[in-house]
């Protein structure tokens, strides 16, 4: 019975962003390298009645009309019942007890915009981790009435174990001290109009130690949030989302459909709407950087020294200029966008170039430079960055000019896969591998011209992109595959870490 109730509260728990159905506590902390460490603690008014989960939210206009007494009152109850339920300890020193300071806001620090958003009350804690720190866990006393949920977070990045805490339960230790660990097992996708289809079951069954979210996460062409958020909803409640948030961190940028409209750019006029969807889909932190910036670009560099995988996903949408066009008559079957000459237009947007220049000089061994759009494949008609050449060149010279040494190329949108490589007036081959589509086949079967195509096969049925890196040999080995359904290979390349230098 036991086990039963732990399911029905974890898979409450992974619908957290879009709902709130049964009042448990989540305890989140985020750490960051520099010792700080938050923690919060959510309390949801329902958690004071007598029966709280048939009793209703507290709703955000509500909220503006309690008296000062009452909020008083209810902010002092939330402090009160945290103190009676959960204990917070951090080993070898032993309990802590932290200062909450509680306001109202939507879940998950999230703000309270609109008149359907629930309203609960967080309490925020700062502090140091204590000298001599190993380890940090949360304990459910006795009396706890409710699920306590134990999420952590280093640098802002979900660790994805995680507690669901019963009366008298304590969560796994989480180990402060463990030494970084490189990636070995990397799964990364595109394009999923569907939520349930048997390449995400595939998917699930791989090994991973990271899963990449490529774009067009969703297709939601709209202008309409309220649809917007309808698509995420259902994707973050579907079993592959909720298997791989327990399985392997997950990083996520966006294509044309996730952001908003097709082929579209900077001239979207919701795209500041669209990206707070898109981070309360993944969950992102209230104060996370991603949310004070414009843009979703973002890095992470993973492993120890020696073995570091530096992932950088781009934003090839927020600042992107307006595709140069022809006729239909003059268009390929590829489409009608065209390379232009103008030099004014752009990919990245100046305020992100900056960024990627500093994050390219960062320490790495291995650079997984992940763009929604195809890098290296030749224009054909469709988006790419060969329609701006000037900018593809602009990341030439980029690489070149910060001696920026194994660089790869990850890219999906094209609903069939390739690897694509620049060879000339390069620093040292640009290969970039075209993983797509996660649930859907590409309907003309055949690929569109690509004079920079370096395998001759491309593949059209569902499918997944993998990559094995064997970091034991003296120059390690990379192995990137495309995966089918039925978890057979279709295109395969190795390559060596050796091979993407100067």
């Amino acid at each position: 019975m036991k086990t039963c109730l732990r399911l029905v509260a974890a898979l409450c728990f992974f619908s957290i962003a879009w709902g709130h159905p049964v009042p448990d506590i989540p305890v989140r902390a985020y750490f960051t390298p520099e010792g700080k460490c938050t923690l919060t603690v959510e309390v949801d008014p329902r958690c004071f009645e007598a029966d709280p989960e048939n009793a209703p939210s507290l709703m955000q206009p509500v909220v503006g009309e309690l008296k000062p007494e009452r909020v008083a009152e209810l902010k002092q109850k939330a402090g009160e019942m945290v103190e009676k339920y959960i204990e917070f300890l951090f080993e070898p020193s032993g309990v802590v007890k932290p200062q909450f300071s509680f306001e109202f806001t939507g879940h998950n620090r999230g703000p309270l915009d609109t008149e359907d958003d629930i309203a609960v009350l967080t309490g925020t804690w700062e502090t140091r981790v204590p000298e001599g720190s190993t380890a940090w866990r949360i304990r459910a006393t006795k009396d706890t009435p409710l699920a306590v949920v134990f999420r952590n977070y280093i640098s802002c990045m979900e660790h994805p174990k995680f507690s669901v805490l019963f009366p008298g339960e304590t969560s796994f230790p989480f180990d402060l001290k463990a030494p970084a660990q490189p990636l070995k097992h990397i799964v990364f996708g595109s394009c999923l109009n569907l939520t349930n289809h048997p390449m995400l079951e595939r998917t699930l069954t791989l090994p991973m130690d990271l899963f990449l979210f490529m774009g067009d996460n969703i297709y939601a062409d709209t202008e309409d949030m309220a649809k917007m958020r309808a698509k995420y909803m259902a994707l973050g409640e579907s079993t592959f989302f909720q298997g791989l948030r327990a399985k392997a961190p997950m990083l996520a940028t966006w294509d044309d459909h996730d952001f908003g409209v097709n082929d579209g750019g900077a001239d979207y006029p919701m795209r500041k709407e669209s990206q707070k969807e898109f981070l309360d889909w993944l969950n992102e932190p209230a104060g996370s950087p991603l949310r004070k910036q414009e843009g979703v670009y973002q890095a992470r560099t993973f492993g120890p020294d020696g073995k570091r995988t530096q992932v950088i996903l781009l934003d090839t949408r927020y600042f992107r200029s307006p595709l140069k066009r022809v006729p239909k008559d003059q268009a390929t079957n590829g489409g009608s966008a065209v390379p232009t000459n103008d030099l004014t237009t752009t990919v990245l947007g100046e305020a992100q170039w900056a960024w990627l220049k500093k994050v390219l000089q960062e320490p790495a061994e291995l650079r997984l430079v992940v763009s929604s759009i195809q890098f290296a494949a030749a224009a054909s008609g469709s988006e790419s960055w060969g329609n701006f050449p000037h900018e593809q060149q602009r990341m030439v010279k980029l690489i070149a000019d910060t001696k920026a040494a194994g660089v790869l190329f990850l890219s999906g949108d094209r609903h069939w896969c390739e690897m694509s490589a620049l060879t000339q007036g390069v620093p040292y081959p640009l290969y970039d591998f075209t993983a797509s589509s996660m649930t859907q086949v590409h309907k003309r079967g055949t690929p569109t011209p690509n004079e920079n195509r370096v395998l001759p096969k491309t593949f059209h049925q569902p499918n997944v992109g993998t990559l094995d890196i064997d970091w034991q040999t003296a120059d390690p080995a990379l192995t990137l595959r495309i995966v089918d359904e039925q978890g057979m290979p279709q295109i395969e390349k190795v390559l060596r870490l050796g091979e993407l230098k100067p």
